[in-house]
């Protein structure tokens, strides 16, 4: 025994180039063997433990024992090489870890990140891998590439490879396409994979057929079903189904369609060949069951790889970990430990590391929120920061149409200073309310009427605001104190305005007409357009380049009365000027007729992008809007067109970080981002949730929501946001696909979320929501509240209002509603109608119904009604005789006469009536009296306990307040009138009692039988 343990290891104990003794030698061989021969072979590399190939026969004799040998001989070597002892460590937690010695090894290596790799036999053993990721790529360079560039999370994992059973599902799924194998034993089921889909054409709806397989067995695992055939035959024919059932008929219809059984969701095949696909399909199911972890496009991706002949026969798991040395320590799962605060990448920075990009990452995409505030006059449509991201500026929309001005209320206008945690109201927009208020309104509201502002700017230490009070206000900040120091009056609301990005005295506003303002001398010329259509402006932008800082363009809307208020215009026009020195020239592009959205300056390149109808271009079938782009130094017509399955565009962007990316948010809630190197067709499409606000169930999300209405770069291309009607502000990452663009929700709220803007060096985020509210997002970890989120009253900011003006006299007669409405009765301008009550005089002078009114908004007075307007009517004839009015329309007016009568009705216009109104009481005058009434009736109601006959002249004084008892009968005496010796007293008790009986005249019931008519 201890001859053979010697002749088993004979390079152990001595120097191998020694001969060994001739007793152990075996006699046969007459040449002497080489030394390397006789020292035998060493594996430098581990011992492979093959998943597929374990040995029927355990370890026996001296050949077990020289392969553990050598085997540890090879351990031995390794633990002297610095560079494995990492993969050494790189251990699974043993008790998630079923592969007994499962290793990672480090295939890729750099000062920022680690790319390891892990064998593994089945996906089994990793239960929290919700999803595992397939990719072509093979080069670890490219994982790590990758990686870098999606900034993705710590312990990313890149790749999972297909294991034995998803393999075999593959191969057994196959048979949809046609595909028939026999099994092969002596053949890995990797290579059979390979034969098979190489061999055969398989086309790309083969991934799509195995995506809707799961999600069919997904949604039969649902119901309790006995004949699983039964009910999918019931499911794709009846008439009556379950929501889930309906998702089970779409599967169907998709994969029928695939098959060629069906066509535009209709069955085109026989029952019976129906019937067939549909126990194929069944027969598929529990091996497409098997893939639940894989999406389409990791099976997509298998595919392309098997048809290359590059699978793995031993599957594994490519992870990527951040590091900063090579002595990081790992976690429990095997990845090195994440940069995951701020000191660990400030440290590293220090110790020379290279840090900056993640650093940079770090603070510009970690927002909590700072500061929040409600109480603005409505939503919040405009913001800006100033220049030092100090302080900021909130502009609201107001009630002011002339039918809601009783909730018009202040703050449409607040300045924020971070520095000092103030908010103060800036009551600079208003206008005096239209006189001729009900008491009500005056008693709750002030004089001024607060106006919506409109747009706003904010250049060093001035603001610019315009509103629909029609002016543009400049304000300045001294210490503390906000001062309005100078206003431009305009002939209209001001809708749009836009300051020179380099001539600071350059100040551009659409009102009715465009104007461009010389704002150091208060004065204005116009900017003349071609078109002479009636239009309306939508937007200005200047030139953001010195090679364009001379260009203004406007972009307008056309007034379409016809059209409701929910479709955009079709028609508008897009226009531009050259501001030069000692002229203005305008500057045409084509096309120019449709109605122009937005229009947005890259920031560093001489070119500009505009979102509009459609108008008369060609386009592909679905496109309801266009972005184009234009080069104005090269040439006047726009250079790329991007179609848009959108109804309407609220904001388009560049890229600031890659020229070739441009994005449209809409309002279908939706995000369009398209590629230079691709305009044929949408990149990516980033969508938001469900509105918050209901909408109006006859009309499409798009026409009733305000969709995307932030849409902001941060300083990386991965760090895009947008918020939407949904109250949720997301950031994506448009270089990644469309399953994972979205990286995270950075906030939420329960308002629809209006605007947002950007501090200069993007370290704060402002939000305006539709509730009047203000949210601060900040990165900055030089806050008080840093390692910790600030608390609800660290978060509120403390509010000044604005100082009242003198309220006026409310209970002044001179401005009370009685004596305003005789004056409009008396002056003609209104008139009373005996059945309709007040309504316009032949002087009427305003305000008129502009929507009611075609033509000129501004000047309805100078067009009669609409024709369905003026027939519902009150005034006029009968509802029967109108021609146009339907059954459902004339029986509304004939209501509303109605009420109208009902309402108006004088009071008792059908009381019986006297020649004398009034009885006085105290009145001694005996000629004043009215006719005789009727006799009296038999019940006496005054003299139930008054013997009429001993009053004489006695007669009750009902203005005497004395209290001195009567010494009289209490049953005959009262206080004593000095009438009470009048002769006539009799007859005027008599007529006492008569005025006292009820007013309107009836029979007495006794003489009257209700159950008999009564003969006439």
């Amino acid at each position: 025994m201890d001859e053979q343990r010697e002749n088993s290891s004979p390079s152990l104990g001595r120097d191998s180039s020694s001969p060994a003794p001739s007793s152990t030698r075996s006699p046969a061989p007459r040449t002497r063997r080489s030394a390397r021969s006789r020292n035998k072979q060493i594996n430098y590399y581990p011992v492979i433990s093959l998943s597929q190939s374990d040995s029927e026969e355990g370890p026996s004799g001296s050949r077990d024992m020289k392969s553990v040998n050598t085997g540890s001989q090879a351990r031995n070597r390794l633990n002297h090489n610095p560079s494995n002892q990492s993969s050494q460590r790189l251990h699974l937690n043993s008790n998630t870890d079923p592969v007994s010695h499962a290793e990672k090894r480090i295939i890729y290596s750099s000062r920022g990140v680690q790319i390891f790799q892990l064998n593994f036999r089945s996906l089994d053993e990793f239960k929290d891998l919700k999803h595992a990721p397939f990719r072509r790529e093979r080069n670890p360079i490219k994982y790590a590439r990758r990686y870098m560039e999606s900034m993705m999370t710590s312990r990313e994992i890149l790749h999972v490879d297909f294991d034995l059973h998803e393999m075999t599902a593959m191969l057994d799924l196959s048979s949809l396409h046609g595909c028939q194998y026999s099994p092969v034993s002596e053949v890995s089921i990797s290579d059979q994979v390979i034969a098979v889909l190489s061999r055969h054409d398989v086309h790309r709806d083969f991934a799509k057929k195995i995506s809707l397989l799961r999600e069919l067995a997904r949604l039969i695992s649902n119901e309790a079903v006995i004949d699983t055939s039964a009910w999918l035959w019931e499911a794709l024919t009846s008439k009556v189904r379950s929501k889930n059932q309906q998702s089970v008929k779409y599967c169907l219809i998709q994969l029928l369609t695939l098959q060629g059984a069906a066509g535009d969701g209709v069955l085109s095949a026989s029952p019976a060949v129906v019937k067939q696909q549909l126990q194929i399909f069944l027969s598929c199911l529990p091996h497409a069951s098997i893939l639940y972890r894989r999406q389409h496009a990791d099976i997509d991706a298998f595919i392309h790889t098997a048809r290359n002949g590059h699978l793995s026969s031993s599957p594994s798991i490519i992870q990527a970990a951040q590091v900063t040395d090579s002595s990081s320590s790992f976690s429990v799962f095997g990845s090195i430990q994440v940069l995951n605060n701020m000191n660990t990448l400030l440290q590293n920075r220090e110790l020379g590391g290279v840090v900056k990009r993640q650093l940079r990452t770090k603070v510009k995409s970690d927002f909590r929120l700072l500061k929040a505030w409600k109480g603005a006059s409505n939503d919040v449509n405009v913001l800006a920061w100033s220049p030092d991201g100090t302080r900021f500026a909130a502009g609201a929309t107001a009630q002011c149409d002339e039918g809601n001005m009783e909730y018009n209320r202040g703050n449409n206008l607040v300045i924020g200073d971070l520095t000092c945690n103030r908010l103060e109201e800036v009551p600079g927009h208003y206008i005096i309310r239209p006189p001729g208020r009900v008491a009500s309104q005056r008693a709750t509201s002030d004089n001024r009427l607060f106006m919506s502002v409109t747009a706003m700017q904010w250049f060093d230490d001035t603001l610019f605001t315009a509103s629909y009070d029609n002016t543009v206000k400049l304000w300045i900040f001294s210490g503390n104190r906000i001062t309005n120091y100078k206003t431009l009056p305009h002939e209209s609301k001001v809708l749009v305005m836009a300051r020179s990005n380099f001539q600071e005295n350059l100040l551009a506003t659409g009102a009715q007409s465009f104007r461009l303002w010389n704002i150091m001398e208060s004065r204005d010329a116009p900017l003349m357009i071609e078109s002479r259509r009636d239009l309306t402006p939508t937007c200005l932008a200047w030139g953001s380049t010195h090679e364009t800082k001379h260009l203004l363009l406007a972009g307008m809307s056309e007034r379409d009365d016809g059209l409701p208020h929910t479709c955009p215009a079709p028609n508008g026009f897009l226009t531009g000027w050259h501001v030069g020195e000692a002229s203005i020239t305008p500057t045409p592009f084509q096309p120019n007729s449709q109605n122009i959205f937005d229009i947005k300056w890259h920031p560093t390149l001489p070119r500009f992008a505009t979102a509009s109808t459609v108008g008369q271009s060609q386009v592909s079938r679905g496109t309801r809007s266009v972005v184009r782009v234009f080069e104005p130094l090269k040439w006047k017509s726009q250079t790329i067109e991007f179609e848009c399955p959108a109804l309407d565009i609220n904001d388009i962007t560049f890229c600031p970080m890659n020229s070739y990316y441009v994005t449209a948010s809409c309002t279908n809630g939706v995000t369009y981002v398209w590629d230079y190197r691709k305009r044929d067709k949408v990149l990516l499409e980033l969508p938001h949730g469900e509105p918050l606000n209901q909408l109006d169930e006859l009309l499409e999300r798009e026409q009733d929501d305000v969709g995307v209405r932030m849409a902001l770069w941060g300083d990386e291309i991965n760090q895009f946001y947008t918020g939407a009607s949904d109250g949720i502000v997301k950031q994506w990452n448009i270089l990644l696909s469309q399953e994972d663009a979205l990286t995270k929700d950075i906030f939420g709220i329960e308002e629809e979320i209006m605007c947002g803007a950007f501090s200069n060096d993007k370290s704060n985020l402002l939000l305006g929501d539709a509730g009047g509210g203000i949210h601060i997002l900040s990165t900055s970890t030089s806050s008080p509240h840093e390692g910790r989120d600030p608390n609800e009253d660290e978060r509120k900011m403390q509010f000044r209002h604005a100082a009242q003006p003198p309220c006026d006299d409310h209970a002044s007669d001179s401005e009370s509603g009685l004596v305003a409405a005789r004056k409009l009765l008396n002056s003609g301008k209104l008139k009373r109608h005996p059945i309709f009550g007040v309504g316009q005089g032949p002087h009427y002078d305003g305000p008129f119904a502009g929507w009611a009114r075609p033509g000129n908004p501004d000047q309805p007075h100078l067009a009669s009604l609409k024709p369905d307007v003026k027939m519902r009517q009150l005034d006029g004839p009968a509802p029967k005789d109108r021609i146009g009015l339907d059954e459902e329309s004339r029986q509304l007016v004939e209501a509303h006469i109605q009420l109208a009568r009902i309402r108006n009705q004088r009071r008792n216009e059908y009381k019986r009536k006297r020649t004398v109104d009034v009885i006085d009481l105290c009145s001694d005058d005996e000629d004043n009296q009215g006719p005789e009434r009727r006799a009296q009736s038999q019940h006496i109601y005054i003299g139930d306990f008054i013997d009429i006959a001993n009053l004489q002249c006695e007669v009750i004084d009902l203005t005497g307040d004395t209290d001195t008892d009567s010494e009289e009968n209490p049953t005959t005496a009262r206080v004593r009138s000095p009438c009470s010796e009048s002769p006539k007293m009799g007859s005027l008790l008599e007529k006492l009692e008569a005025g006292l009986e009820e007013d309107f005249w009836w029979p007495d019931s006794g003489q009257v039988d209700p159950n008999f008519p009564q003969e006439a």
